[in-house]
């Protein structure tokens, strides 16, 4: 029987939708337009900044970082206006590779699928302070090579250091295309408890600023196709785009405020330490 997975080639996927010098549309919401995902990061960022505070032993520029999923270089600008010096940037694209390594020349760059079982070019480094998985392994559709992933986290990380992860996790197990699947949260956490890595934090980023999921196939797919016609109005213009996000930034705050929790992305924070926030 063929599923999901088997007709889903990773490699290829991202080596054709990141393209050299992209706008964030291409690893955010691409219907929605540079301006409104323009602040869907900046909540990132408010949130990255947060668990930062709370979690690091070290002043941020003293970090060893390592970024899985590099991407569009979004995090990598972050860090180096942050004041980072060592600093890794893996991806499976080389092309991505190759136009970071020109815009970030002090920095480290390689091209490298971490879903495989061994990556000889990583086995010998020495562990890392921050690690950082950002909208990855929800990408990761394949159970095995999820947990190849995060076998070599839980190998990367040391002892003090903090995994951050953003990714939507679910009571069970929900797939809505060949290249996005939601795992459920009991699998997820014991896969990282295997590999020494105990979720310590967590916080939710976003309830309308992106759509969130129901668990209802048709309902989710409803809410995404309005979601995307809504994106063919507001990328008319910036200020409009800018005033829908704005408007929903503070519907999201003042549920935050609220201790309201609907079903979307979160920042999950792991240590190599003891205590959990999972009973």
């Amino acid at each position: 029987m063929t599923t999901l997975e088997d007709k889903f080639d990773a490699g290829a996927y991202w080596r054709d939708r990141v393209v050299s010098g992209a706008d964030l549309s291409v690893v955010g919401h691409r219907s929605m337009g540079p301006a409104y995902n323009g602040q869907i990061y900046e909540r990132r960022l408010e949130v990255l900044d947060e668990m930062l505070l709370r979690h690091s032993d070290k002043p941020v520029e003293q970090l060893r970082v390592l970024d899985i999923g590099c991407g569009s270089g979004f995090y990598t600008a972050y860090w180096a206006v942050r004041g980072v010096v060592d600093y890794l940037g893996v991806d499976i694209s080389l092309d991505t590779i190759e136009h970071l390594s020109s815009l970030h020349p002090d920095y480290q760059f390689l091209q490298a699928d971490m879903t495989e079982r061994r990556i000889a070019a990583l086995l010998e480094l020495p562990p890392f302070d921050a690690v950082t998985i950002f909208d990855v392994f929800y990408h990761i559709v394949d159970d095995e090579r999820f947990m190849n992933a995060v076998e070599h986290v839980g190998s990367m990380t040391s002892g003090s250091g903090c995994v951050f992860v953003m990714d939507q996790l679910n009571p069970k197990r929900y797939q809505l295309s060949k290249h996005v699947v939601y795992r459920d949260r009991t699998t997820y956490l014991e896969t990282f408890r295997q590999n020494e890595l105990c979720l310590v934090d967590e916080e939710l980023l976003f309830h309308f600023l992106v759509p969130p999921l129901t668990g209802n196939r048709f309902i989710d797919y409803l809410a995404a196709s309005i979601f995307k016609m809504t994106g063919l109005i507001v990328g008319i213009s910036d200020d409009l785009a800018n005033w829908m996000a704005t408007k929903l930034r503070r519907i999201d705050a003042r549920l935050r405020f609220k201790g309201r929790r609907v079903s979307n992305s979160a920042m999950l924070v792991f240590q190599k330490t003891k205590g959990s926030t999972e009973a």
